[in-house]
């Protein structure tokens, strides 16, 4: 029962996982122990997957650090940020102005997506149908000018080279995932080491 209540390792246990594994090492050299003469009590192979853990969580701690350092010389408007709710969205920002001179109502959120465009035009033509045909030019003028400013976020983002950091970001994200499985996979191994440890 116990077993198979267990789940791989979400946000909080990773963390923990990774303060351990980042201590380990210390613990068990200030013991007069390297990873190889853990004691017998300790699960086989636990110390040295905690060591990779660690090694990976301190890699990818400097890959964001690096892409960061990168990211903070793409201007703000360009940069993911709070939109209709959400902490965090891709998309370029508008000013308060610009939405006003693209005809857009004061509400309409300042990170815009091309779905709330098509949902304003959508909205607009019901409620005037008579006026579908300039509408549906608003529409493409508006549709236009997001395009283009994706086409310029995009620039900016290749510029500070952060598509090679974020493949490498998400290769060790993956791979610190797959070894805190295996370590899981150690401390709850059926032959009943973990209990003892």
């Amino acid at each position: 029962m116990a077993e198979s209540s267990l789940t791989i390792p979400g946000a909080v246990s990773r963390r923990f996982l990774f303060s351990v594994a980042t201590a380990a090492p210390v613990t068990l050299a200030s013991a007069g122990l390297t990873p190889g003469s853990a004691p017998a009590a300790f699960p086989a192979g636990v110390a040295a997957v905690l060591e990779r853990y660690r090694a990976v969580g301190l890699r990818l701690r400097d890959a964001e650090a690096t892409r960061a350092g990168a990211y903070s010389a793409v201007p703000a408007m360009y940069r993911r940020g709070p939109s209709g709710g959400k902490p965090q969205v891709g998309r370029p920002e508008w000013t308060v102005e610009e939405i006003r001179q693209l005809g857009l109502p004061p509400d309409m959120p300042r990170r815009f997506s091309q779905a709330d465009l098509e949902e304003h035009h959508l909205r607009a033509v019901t409620l005037n149908p008579e006026n579908r045909e300039e509408l549906t030019r608003q529409f493409k003028a508006r549709l236009a000018a997001y395009k283009k400013r994706k086409a310029r976020q995009k620039d900016w983002l290749d510029r500070a080279g952060l598509t090679p950091f974020n493949r490498e970001i998400d290769r060790l994200n993956k791979e610190r995932a797959s070894i805190g499985r295996e370590l899981m996979a150690l401390l709850t191994a059926s032959d009943g080491a973990a209990a003892n440890a």
